[in-house]
């Protein structure tokens, strides 16, 4: 990562973008996940891996979208012991490997499965934002910290006989020390990039009787906190999300418009107690097109509501 900029925000230490020392609990975790959007292929996808405290690791990789067809490709690994000493510079949970750069600037994963490959390249294109540089910090049943970092994607997936360039925008976090999915009533977590130096995250938060939000906007060479998103949302009757859209203000007074539209969804369910709703989109920052992801968190016994009531109707 090449560019000048400024910010505020605390910088992120690139230890933290190893793998850490977790406690014993059952909530204890680390997770790693990078997300791929090809709009115009009506392509997305998802690298997801983990490890628990008793170092049982896991993974969910999946393409989708209506490039990929009806049907999702996805496969999923769980419950495999890995070496205490195994680290992100070389991480491997079967058929999934992973090498992270030594700087908070890169990353290289391969897969295979029977249905897919994918050999996937991230390049960072601003620093990594941790919750902890927050003034509240990150909320401790999330983890005990979290970043959120923005890029660009290179490589190649295979799929059908079809092999496909990766290009364009890209997405990763990195998260550690505890998840306590069943506290959480609701979130809004959004990407978006309309080019190397215009980008907006924000992640709203529904949970305990408070609403928090983390975020950052990075524009105009500067990169600032979000102090408050003021959100505008549509979903379908399938509470699948139609649009979201939002006004952004950060911690240097400026107010970023952002605007997106999913073009599929893929469901993912990391506790039985909830589902994330993950969307690729095409986007707006500013009335300047990009693309990026939202994820919408819902409970699984509201899903479940709202389901029999249309289906009663």
């Amino acid at each position: 990562m090449k560019r000048k900029y400024t910010t505020d925000i605390k910088a992120l230490d690139p230890i933290h973008d190893n793998r850490h020392q977790l406690g014993s609990g059952p909530l204890a975790r680390e997770s790693l996940a990078y997300v791929l959007q090809l709009p115009e292929e009506g392509i997305a996808g998802i690298i997801y891996t983990w490890v628990n405290g008793e170092g049982k690791a896991g993974c969910a990789v999946t393409l989708y979208g209506p490039g990929v067809g009806p049907e999702p490709l996805v496969d999923m690994l769980d419950g495999v012991a890995v070496p205490a000493d195994m680290d992100f510079y070389d991480w491997r949970v079967e058929r999934l490997q992973l090498r992270i750069g030594e700087l908070l600037d890169t990353a290289h994963i391969q897969y295979q499965s029977e249905h897919f490959e994918i050999d996937y390249h991230f390049t960072a294109a601003q620093p990594a934002y941790a919750y902890s540089s927050h003034a509240g910090g990150c909320p401790q049943w999330i983890a005990h910290d979290r970043f959120e970092q923005q890029g660009t994607q290179s490589g190649w997936i295979r799929f059908n006989g079809r092999e496909i360039p990766l290009r364009g925008y890209t997405q990763r976090d990195h998260s550690w020390g505890t998840r306590d999915w069943g506290v959480n009533q609701h979130w809004k977590w959004i990407h978006a990039q309309a080019g190397p130096e215009l980008s907006v995250h924000f992640w709203k938060l529904e949970s305990m009787g408070q609403t928090l939000t983390r975020g950052y906007v990075d524009k105009n060479g500067h990169i600032a906190q979000v102090v408050n998103v003021d959100i505008e949302f549509a979903m379908n009757e399938d509470m699948t999300t139609r649009s979201v859209n939002a006004d952004i203000r950060d911690s240097a007074g400026r107010l970023t418009r952002f605007q997106g539209i999913p073009y599929a969804t893929f469901y993912l369910s990391p506790d039985p107690m909830i589902t994330l709703f993950e969307s690729p989109i095409t986007a707006h920052i500013d009335g300047v097109p990009g693309g990026g992801c939202c994820e919408v968190m819902w409970t699984n016994s509201l899903i479940e509501y709202v389901k029999a009531k249309r289906e009663a109707a």
